[in-house]
């Protein structure tokens, strides 16, 4: 908009030097090509465009009423980076000394100042312009950046302090069970041995009964406390998510659509995760593992699967046959490894089985471990 703005401006200008020239069909036809010129140069984005502004300089040394209109091609020729094609206005200009009268002359020369002048006006502020936005992208870049590492430093430190709630919950709950367990259990085993001692006497022995019967209920109380506080400090999620950083493959994806889940599911499904990766880092050459764990309405579903391009159950001994070629010590020690994770699957299978899940572990396109889990079974979610 401000080109347009300087270039109406300075055609106003040219007009005025018409008060001293007489118009004829030259100045007019100057007037449209120098209009044509300067707007086909605004709007091609080609690198060759200043070819119109020689063009037109050209034609302007034979046909001096052209020159009127040379301010509106200095304009634009001053925006070229190479200094001949900004002197090239100057040509035909100098010329035209000789066809013009002193005061026209002078009008175009002051005009084709005025045209320098709010060229180099206009770079300058477009050239500032540019710079101040670049400046305020980079700001609002490092803006948005700073914005990032400081939602993730919060939930690194929410996941620490979480972590570390957990870790306490988790302690107190083994100090309420090693050490308030014990001794209710030792209360009521001496209460139950004097009831034996006393039991001649009806009344004494009632007396220690109903004492028993206090601290039977006072280790039921605990006992149900420490099961509440292990199951409240078990992070489901975090868990899995700590497998799959330590489980040494380069590319990990994790989802978790569980809103509630039974402890005792989740202690399935963490084992399970935990095995599945473990077997992949050993025995697999995969680059990806993906773990999805979702409730259904009517089960629990969790599946692990990698990329390896092994397959343990049509080849099981594909890994130990490489071996064997290369030495006979790497050979056990690959069967001993193939053995560690057959008892691993069925380890895995048996825990799913317990709680009345179905489990599988196939290869399709890397090795598939899918275990589901129906929500029949009542208990604590976590």
């Amino acid at each position: 908009m401000e080109r347009v703005i300087d270039k109406t401006i300075i055609a106003a200008c040219c007009l005025t030097a018409l008060l001293f020239v007489p118009l004829d069909v030259w100045v007019v036809a100057g007037l449209l090509l120098a209009i044509a010129a300067v707007s086909f140069y605004e709007g091609c984005g080609d690198g060759r465009r200043w070819i119109v502004l020689v063009a037109f300089s050209f034609v302007a040394l034979f046909i001096p009423a052209f020159a009127m209109f040379l301010p509106l091609i200095a304009y634009d020729s001053l925006r070229e980076g190479d200094v001949w094609l900004r002197i090239v206005p100057l040509i035909p200009l100098a010329f035209a000394f000789r066809a013009w009268s002193f005061a026209s002359y002078a009008c175009i020369c002051l005009v084709c100042a005025v045209a320098c002048l709010l060229s180099w006006r206009t770079d300058r502020i477009l050239r500032e312009r540019r710079n101040y936005r670049r400046m305020r992208d980079q700001v609002r870049e490092a803006s948005l950046a700073l914005e990032a590492k400081n939602r993730d430093l919060q939930a690194a430190i929410y996941m620490q302090v979480r972590l570390a709630t957990l870790s306490e919950r988790a302690r107190i709950a083994r100090e309420i069970h090693d050490n308030v367990g014990h001794l209710l259990t030792r209360g009521i085993m001496q209460v139950e041995a004097l009831q034996v001692v006393h039991a001649d006497t009806p009344r004494v022995a009632a007396d220690f009964a109903e004492v028993g019967s206090t601290l039977h209920e006072a280790m039921d109380t605990v006992r149900s406390s420490v099961h509440d506080l292990r199951d409240d400090s078990l992070d489901v999620r975090g868990q899995m998510e700590e497998a799959l950083v330590k489980c040494g493959i380069p590319e990990t994806r994790f989802e978790y659509e569980v809103k509630k889940m039974p402890s005792e599911v989740a202690y399935c499904f963490i084992a399970v995760v935990r095995e599945a990766l473990s077997n992949a880092a050993r025995h697999s050459d995969a680059s990806c593992a993906s773990v999805t764990v979702v409730e259904h309405p009517g089960l629990y579903q969790v599946v692990v699967q990698d990329n390896g391009s092994i397959d343990p159950f049509e080849h099981p001994d594909a890994v130990a046959s490489e071996s064997l070629a290369r030495s006979s010590t790497r050979f056990e020690s690959a069967c001993s490894n193939a053995s560690q994770q057959g008892m691993g699957l069925q380890t895995m299978e048996d825990r799913v089985r317990v709680l009345g899940g179905t489990f599988r572990a196939e290869y399709r396109e890397g090795v598939r471990v899918f275990a589901s889990i129906p929500k029949e079974r009542e208990g604590d979610s976590v």
